[in-house]
């Protein structure tokens, strides 16, 4: 089949699909063992999460899939967490190391998206610090994986790990920190990191440390003018 028909013929099925009406039931049955097509379509059309069950069928579609469904599935828990109700049905410690790993996608679309949901789940003690602590754990991983690199291999390997860096320090923005010695020691570490957005991102974490680490550590970073306006806007010094 030629590569115009083929997409005719997929157009023609997705057109038929979104007009014929399925019950709730038959939707997750697609999402659940459907084609790639099928599932991407039925979380587009689901407009709810009554139950853990159907909350599991959900997640396991956000990881290890194709990239069409995956962003589908972010795209729908973005708009689905902000539900009290269904926010708690995703707040499940089985699902918290699918949204660690989905923060993280290639797909910088699906990890705005998660970002944006879980931001819904931070009111949660226990959440917040499980994910406080695994994504600093998991961003020192990063960094001593980047510092082990040879020269060959610093441009496609080290770019996967510094975008994960870039999202792991994205994330940690949406927490509030009391023990701040971990913190310190990443910020410290990024603020050293070749590639200026990383130093942004450290930058712009700061204000998440008391005023006696935050005078100490702005001196680590440099003159760029987006590292510079991080730290403007969260304060260089504290008054």
């Amino acid at each position: 089949m030629s590569f115009e028909r083929e997409n005719s013929s997929n157009f023609d099925r997705s057109c038929e699909f979104f007009e014929k009406d399925y019950t709730q039931n038959e939707l997750y049955e697609f999402l659940k063992n459907g084609s790639d097509m099928e599932k991407q379509l039925a979380s587009l059309k689901i407009d709810t999460v009554n139950n853990s069950q159907e909350a599991e069928i959900f997640m396991s579609n956000l990881t290890g899939v194709d990239g069409k469904i995956r962003e589908a599935i972010s795209f729908k828990l973005k708009c689905f967490m902000t539900s009290t109700y269904m926010a708690k049905l995703f707040n499940d410690k089985k699902f918290w190391d699918i949204f660690l790993d989905a923060i993280i996608d290639i797909n910088g679309n699906i990890c705005r998206n998660i970002i944006c949901a879980i931001s819904n789940l931070v009111q949660d003690e226990q959440f917040s610090e499980y994910f406080k602590t695994s994504i600093i754990e998991r961003s020192f991983v990063v960094l001593e994986n980047i510092d082990k690199f040879t020269y060959k291999d610093k441009k496609y390997v080290t770019n996967k790990e510094l975008f994960k860096l870039y999202w792991y320090l994205e994330t940690l923005s949406l927490f509030d920190f009391t023990n701040t010695e971990t913190l310190f020691e990443l910020l410290e570490k990024c603020s050293k990191i070749e590639e200026y957005t990383i130093r942004e991102k450290a930058a712009a974490l700061v204000n998440k440390l008391p005023t006696e680490k935050r005078n100490f550590l702005v001196i680590n970073f440099d003159n760029n003018i987006y590292v510079a306006k991080a730290l403007d806007n969260n304060g260089k010094t504290a008054n």
